[in-house]
């Protein structure tokens, strides 16, 4: 069976949609500043870990950029990521123990 993404996509533009592209410096200023309202927003009280704290803020900063976010948000640009991990004061790698239980 064909889903209906692939009959509306090319196999070029679908890998576009699941990954995160190139990121300036004033697209990493812009959609990647984490306001007081995200940090609460993202913030370990409500249950989340270091991971899923980090990987949410990820999705946060995206959504604005791209207007969607990947499926692989352990994907998403060294650079941003580490800017939001020392924002949140987490180690950058925990993006990658995003969603895990």
């Amino acid at each position: 069976m064909v889903s209906l993404a692939t009959r509306l996509f090319s196999d070029d533009q679908l890998d576009q949609l699941r990954s995160y592209p190139d990121i300036g410096k004033d697209d990493l200023i812009r959609y990647f500043t984490l306001t007081g309202a995200d940090v609460a927003f993202v913030d370990p009280g409500r249950g989340r870990g270091p991971g899923d704290r980090l990987g949410l803020a990820v999705q946060v900063c995206t959504l604005p950029w791209l207007g969607f976010v990947p499926g692989a948000v352990t994907a998403a640009p060294t650079v941003p990521v580490t800017r939001l991990a020392e924002r949140l004061a987490i180690d950058s790698a925990e993006l990658q123990g995003d969603g895990r239980r």
